[in-house]
């Protein structure tokens, strides 16, 4: 009987003391580890390149209201954004017709 109590004590003791560990390591996680940035950010909006294509191609030719200052730069509001992405889009079109028409010939 006393080896029974015993070996419960041991038992009991032993369960206390891994709960204490197990709360211990939870109290104090290390701390994450820093991601590193391999790739640069993702560029968002139009480049330079772009805008030079919109200003020669749309901006310059219709005279457009929103293309002020000197030098003469398009607005950045988001009208002037959409208006030169639809320009740009059915520009890239133009573009690869006049390829496909340039080979079938």
């Amino acid at each position: 009987m006393l080896i029974l109590l015993v070996l419960v004590a041991v038992v009991a003791l032993s369960m206390v003391f891994l709960a204490r560990q197990l709360g211990r390591a939870e109290r104090d996680p290390q701390p994450p580890a820093q991601p590193v940035e391999t790739a640069a950010p993702e560029q968002t909006g139009l480049g330079e390149p772009e805008w030079e294509v919109v200003i020669r191609g749309q901006c310059r030719p219709l005279d457009c209201p929103n293309f002020k200052g000197n030098p003469r730069q398009p607005g950045k509001e988001p009208g002037c954004q959409v208006c030169a992405a639809l320009f740009l889009e059915q520009y890239g079109e133009r573009l690869l017709r006049s390829q496909r028409e340039g080979r079938n010939r």
